[in-house]
C-alpha cells in the first residue's frame, strides 16, 4: 500500500509561551537544515521572516504589563495567527518530505525541520468540481464530497500564472461560491477537507471565468 509520510504538530494544545518556544526552534531548524536550503525549496507562504515575526508579536502580547480583556485578546490573536502560520509551514515540510528524491528520508527531513512524524496510508482523493455559476456573473461554485458533520472545508484560490495559493476561507459546508472574480481570467482552485482523523486536499482545477 503507498504511504506518505505526515507532520504531527500538535501545537493547538500548546500555551502561547510553548508556541513561541516550538516556533522559534522550528525557524532555526529549517534555517540550518541542508533539506531547504537549496533553490525554490525555502518557504514562501510563510517565509521562515513571517512567521518569526508573528512569533515576536505573541511574545510581546504575552511579555505585555498589566492584564484584562485587551491584553488577553491581543494573545489570542498573535497565537491564531503563529498557528496559522505553522501550519502552513507544516504542509511545505510535508510536501517536501513526500518528493520522489526525498520520500525515502520523508521521517529525517520532517525531524530535520524540528516537527513530528507519522507515515499514514494515502488517502483516497476526494471529488471536487468547479463550474462557472448559472445565475451570477463573476462567480464560481465549487463542490467537494459531503466528509461528516465534523469536517471543515478551506476553498483556496489563485490565478492560474501566480505561485501563491490566497489565504483560504473555511466553511462547514461541502460547498462554496467564489465572488466577484474577474471575467475572462484563468484560476485555479482546491479544497482542503479536514475531518478529526484525516486532511486531505483536492486535485487543482483550473477554470476561465465568464
Amino acid at each position: 500500500m503507498n504511504k506518505k509520510w505526515s507532520v504531527v504538530q500538535k501545537i493547538y494544545k500548546k500555551s502561547p509561551a510553548q508556541l513561541v518556544e516550538y516556533g522559534e526552534e522550528v525557524v532555526n531548524k529549517v534555517t540550518i537544515s541542508p533539506y531547504f536550503n537549496l533553490p525554490n525549496t525555502v518557504p514562501s507562504n510563510p517565509t521562515l521572516a513571517e512567521v518569526s515575526a508573528r512569533l515576536l508579536i505573541l511574545d510581546t502580547a504575552i511579555s505585555a504589563p498589566g492584564g484584562g480583556v485587551s491584553k488577553t485578546d491581543a494573545i489570542r490573536v498573535a497565537k491564531e495567527n503563529v498557528i496559522t502560520d505553522l501550519d502552513n509551514l507544516g504542509n511545505f515540510i510535508e510536501v517536501a518530505a513526500n518528493q520522489p528524491a526525498t520520500k525515502t528520508i520523508g521521517d529525517v527531513v520532517i525531524h530535520d525541520a524540528g516537527m513530528q512524524f507519522k507515515k499514514s496510508p494515502l488517502p483516497k482523493q476526494r471529488v471536487f468540481t468547479v463550474i462557472n455559476s448559472p445565475v451570477q456573473q463573476l462567480d464560481v461554485i465549487a463542490r467537494t464530497v459531503h466528509a461528516g458533520n465534523r469536517a471543515a472545508y478551506e476553498w483556496q484560490l489563485k490565478k492560474a500564472n501566480e505561485v501563491n495559493w490566497q489565504p483560504g476561507i473555511i466553511t462547514l459546508q461541502a460547498t462554496f461560491t467564489f465572488t466577484g472574480l474577474l471575467s475572462g481570467t484563468r484560476y485555479q482552485f482546491r479544497v482542503k477537507t479536514v475531518t478529526k482523523n484525516t486532511t486531505n486536499l483536492s486535485q487543482v482545477l483550473e477554470l476561465v471565468v465568464m
